[in-house]
């Protein structure tokens, strides 16, 4: 995939704004936290779908300009934990 840094897929980009507003409203306890790593964890796998083994550096891409966004930390970590990504077929 040859884009530029500022690009993503409109398909990519709809999936995330999806899930990017449901993050829950600080402060909601811990319910919300559960569902706000869910929802990090979708956004992991959909990052995943579209890029491979490109995924974490997009997520950190992605984080960088969003630099208060606890949901893209997230979603980074989630990627980065899951290590080597398996070859897409």
């Amino acid at each position: 995939m040859h884009e530029d840094e500022g690009s993503t897929p409109d398909k990519l980009q709809a999936r995330l704004d999806v899930i990017a507003r449901s993050e829950p409203a600080s402060g909601s306890g811990q319910a919300d936290l559960g569902r706000l790593q869910a929802d990090a964890a979708k956004a992991a796998n959909v990052l995943i779908e579209f890029y491979g083994d490109a995924a974490l550096e997009r997520a950190k891409l992605i984080e960088r300009r969003s630099p208060h966004s606890h949901f893209a930390r997230m979603v980074t970590a989630e990627i980065g934990r899951r290590g080597r990504l398996p070859p897409r077929s």
